[in-house]
């Protein structure tokens, strides 16, 4: 268990485009004076809508991923800032409509990954922190993110940055492995042959027919329920490749993978990790952490445990994804120390 005396933490409001948007800063609660930490962490919340604790009101789901991993992380000395998605039951606030919805896309997402990655060290300086290195975390669709932010004309201002269960294809191919694992056997076919479709006409703009959004909510169902800017949405993150975006990355990479994750698999994990090491210097800037047990929200659960109640399930985060990631820190070439 973290212990909760270790570390401190400071709420905040990202102000970005229109938002008002929960964040948080924790911090070890003991810090040398005069002594910088070994870095700043920016993480970077995945899909749906998560608060800033990285749990789903919305869908009364609550594994506090990012609570944990912050609290974890700020334990081992590093100080982390995190962020809301936008989205009901996040606490995000649009404050000005017009420029709020400027926003509300996928390209918006890097323009608030940008603006928490400044909000980040405002923060620091108002509490008179100094840091050796900078470094950006997402988690799955988050890790697409940071991976575009990597790339960015920020690309300088990062030592490091971390893919934590990230994917390595769109977001659609990803929806259709899933539901390739998910449905009844004697259902597959037809369910993925319905998806093929609904995924065509949302890479065309399309309407989706009416009739194939019949039967489960998932898959096809929550395709054709979605609001038309929320099909856009999906059109544009899916046409992001993670992979393009891997051969571009200069910084020191970090991939964590868990192999029971069922949202994310092993093979994207893999995937990214044999991408980042065929770089230029790719060995020496490409670390892999593989946690064999844990899900994509990088928890141990019983055996049984499936659909909503393993995608929320309660308890910290294990241990040694924390470890592993405090250790590539820490073992990254020496950083920048913030004035």
């Amino acid at each position: 268990m973290t212990d909760t005396t270790s570390y401190i933490e400071h709420e905040c409001t990202l102000a970005v485009s229109g938002w008002q948007i929960p964040a948080a800063l924790t911090l070890a609660t003991a810090r040398p004076d005069g002594t910088a930490l070994p870095s700043a962490i920016l993480l970077v919340p995945g899909s749906l809508f998560s608060d800033v604790n990285g749990d789903f009101p919305a869908w009364n789901s609550f594994p506090h991923v990012y609570a944990h991993l912050a609290h974890q992380l700020a334990a081992r000395g590093h100080a982390v800032y995190r962020f809301a998605k936008l989205g009901p039951g996040t606490g995000s606030v649009a404050v000005d409509a017009e420029s709020a919805a400027k926003i509300s896309t996928w390209d918006g997402r890097l323009v608030i990954a940008t603006a928490a990655l400044d909000a980040m060290r405002h923060v620091l300086d108002s509490h008179k922190v100094r840091v050796t290195r900078t470094i950006v975390a997402g988690h799955s669709e988050g890790a697409v993110v940071v991976s575009r932010l990597a790339v960015s004309e920020h690309a300088a201002d990062l030592d490091g940055v971390a893919l934590l269960a990230g994917p390595s294809i769109g977001i659609l191919g990803i929806m259709r492995e899933q539901i390739g694992v998910m449905t009844p056997p004697d259902e597959r076919d037809d369910a993925i042959h319905r998806l093929d479709v609904a995924i065509d006409c949302i890479r065309r703009g399309a309407p989706i027919p009416a009739e194939l959004a019949t039967g489960s909510p998932m898959g096809v169902g929550a395709l054709a329920s979605m609001p038309d800017e929320s099909r856009r949405y999906m059109r544009d993150v899916d046409a992001t490749d993670p992979k393009e975006l891997a051969t571009r990355m200069a910084q020191p990479t970090l991939v964590v993978q868990g192999g029971n994750d069922g949202s994310v698999p092993v093979h994207h994990g893999e995937t990214l990790r044999d991408i980042l090491l065929s770089r230029a210097d790719g060995p020496a800037r490409t670390t892999y952490l593989f946690v064999p047990e844990v899900t994509h929200m990088f928890k141990l659960v019983p055996p049984g445990v499936t659909g909503p109640e393993l995608f929320g399930y309660p308890g910290e985060t294990d241990l040694r994804v924390a470890d592993g990631i405090d250790r590539w820190i820490r073992g990254t070439q020496e950083g920048r120390v913030s004035p």
